[in-house]
């Protein structure tokens, strides 16, 4: 499969991810400027602190890993509708920055929401065999990559796109992707 082949199915799953968590946003999440770059190295994301949900992909006996990488502003957003606080109570979250308790479980089920949406989109591009395991999350410091278990050099696809949640301003969203599972699609 090629690069533009590879990036129209991760275009669908970068929608179908924001078409899952929007339930949770209580309002629609917009994803625009999709873009596609395969690369031999994690990227990091810029600018303030990022939640990486972290996930393996399952083809026969190989895991391969990934990640979703979304600011934490916006993270703690998606987990505080979930945990069904009213938008003051979103903010001081926000404000405090730090996720615990209630809200780190709710930002865990967050990240099983975004490997549900994964899971459904590798159905439909036929790699219905894929099976996609969410594995935790992590905060991580502007320009410093994830966390994942990966061997240095193996190509990945990372997608970039501008995410808005609501009526706030859209921020930068990373979809990271092991090419092998794909292929399988």
């Amino acid at each position: 499969m090629d690069l533009e082949s590879h990036g129209a199915t991760v275009a669908r799953m970068f929608r179908r991810i924001a078409g899952d968590l929007s339930m949770l946003s209580d309002s629609e999440i917009e994803v625009s400027g999709i873009t596609v770059e395969e690369r031999t190295d994690r990227p990091a994301a810029a600018g303030g602190i990022h939640v990486s949900f972290r996930f393996g992909l399952e083809a026969g006996a190989r895991v391969e890993h990934g990640a979703f990488m979304l600011p934490l502003d916006e993270s703690i957003s998606l987990g505080g509708n979930l945990m069904m606080a009213g938008p003051q109570q979103i903010e001081d979250l926000k404000a405090k920055g730090e996720i615990t308790g209630p809200l780190r479980d709710a930002i865990l089920e967050v990240g099983s929401f975004v490997a549900g949406a994964l899971q459904s989109a590798m159905g439909t591009q036929g790699a219905s065999a894929v099976k996609v395991d969410f594995e935790g999350c992590q905060g991580v410091q502007a320009s410093v990559p994830p966390r994942l278990d990966y061997e240095e050099g193996a190509p990945l696809l990372v997608s970039r796109a501008a995410f808005r949640l609501g009526p706030g301003a859209p921020v930068e969203a990373l979809l990271i992707l092991p090419i092998g599972p794909l292929s399988a699609a």
